[in-house]
């Protein structure tokens, strides 16, 4: 996430290698279309988690008995912000 989010030629590379795609254009136009959805510390929201329920219940109907917020688990995220991970990763 930490190369997505500060090295954007080297994601053009990557991207145009395995996608087979040379058009620095559309390389940009894909990579700000969906950097925004990326989260820098790899947070997972309910809203997005609910989301994916709702896409899934229009095929499988049990889906809808399904609480988002059952799906978290945060533990590991919660361990690597208080022991400072990320506020090193991102520190400028």
């Amino acid at each position: 996430m930490k190369l997505l989010h500060s090295d954007k030629e080297f994601i053009h590379r990557v991207l145009g290698k395995y996608l087979r795609i040379s058009d620095n254009k559309i390389l940009e136009t894909a990579y700000h279309t969906n950097i925004g959805s990326l989260e820098p510390k790899l947070t997972i929201t309910p809203e997005a988690v609910q989301a994916i329920l709702d896409e899934v219940a229009q095929g499988d109907p049990s889906a809808k008995k399904v609480q988002a917020q059952d799906l978290i688990d945060r533990r590991y995220l919660d361990a690597l912000e208080k022991s400072g991970f990320f506020k090193q990763l991102w520190k400028k």
